[in-house]
């Protein structure tokens, strides 16, 4: 039997992060593995609806690999359209009454925000914040955003869950010797559940740069921010982009 591709290995390809030989012996394998390219076509499907913007696209695949996976597109577009029709359903809550645009519109003060969940039941006690922007604005929005949610759920006695990530320039709000560093710290101390969350992607290539990146001592990573957003939506999490 086949061993289980993991999630990650999944994001990695969809992001054309795998290096040639994986690429090619994962496109092989998919052939006759219809889960598996059922799988690859939800994660590629929900990055296509999520629309992060990227400053850094992914390498192109090689000639070969194009073609094997045309083939699988055809084999499992049905399967893919069945899904999509499912996930625009809770794609369309952003513009719809739901429980969870009762429960978070009076934290939501800028109306340009607009939660968005796959989840049947969008659940408003766990909250991803997306900052992909170095804006001054953006970043000083993200902590307002993130205090305030944190503060409502705590005077609701409320247990909410809530997640910061940041790629491309937004990663600059989790970089040590920031201007908003000593507010993250008092976010921390106050709240123990709240995770700031910086992409690895971006700090790859903010290396290749020659840039030395150094994070907050708060913020974790993962291997790639829209790897994060998949998985905290596949787990019913509620996605704002700030």
């Amino acid at each position: 039997m086949n061993p289980s591709v993991s999630d990650e290995t999944l994001h990695a390809f969809v992001d054309g992060e795998l290096d040639v030989a994986d690429r090619e012996v994962l496109t092989a394998r998919m052939q006759t593995d219809t889960e598996l390219a059922r799988r690859v076509c939800a994660v590629r499907t929900l990055r296509d609806m999520v629309k992060l913007a990227y400053a850094e696209p992914p390498a192109a695949a090689p000639q070969h690999t194009v073609r094997l996976r045309e083939r699988i597109v055809r084999r499992c577009a049905l399967g893919c359209f069945v899904l999509f029709a499912g996930l625009i359903v809770g794609w369309m809550l952003r513009g719809m009454e739901s429980p969870v645009m009762a429960t978070l519109a009076p934290v939501l003060h800028d109306t340009a925000l607009q939660p968005v969940s796959l989840a049947r039941e969008p659940d408003p006690n766990r909250i991803l914040l997306h900052l992909d922007s170095s804006k001054p604005e953006r970043m000083q929005g993200t902590l307002d955003q993130a205090d305030r949610l944190l503060t409502e759920a705590d005077r609701k006695g409320r247990p909410m869950q809530l997640e910061i990530v940041a790629n491309s320039y937004g990663l600059d709000l989790l970089r040590a010797g920031n201007p908003y560093a000593e507010r993250i710290e008092r976010i921390g101390r106050r709240h123990a559940n709240v995770q700031w969350v910086a992409c690895s992607q971006t700090i790859a290539r903010l290396n290749s740069q020659g840039q030395t990146v150094t994070l907050l001592p708060a913020a974790r990573t993962a291997p790639t921010a829209i790897g994060e957003i998949v998985t905290r939506l596949q787990q019913g999490w509620t996605y704002i982009r700030v």
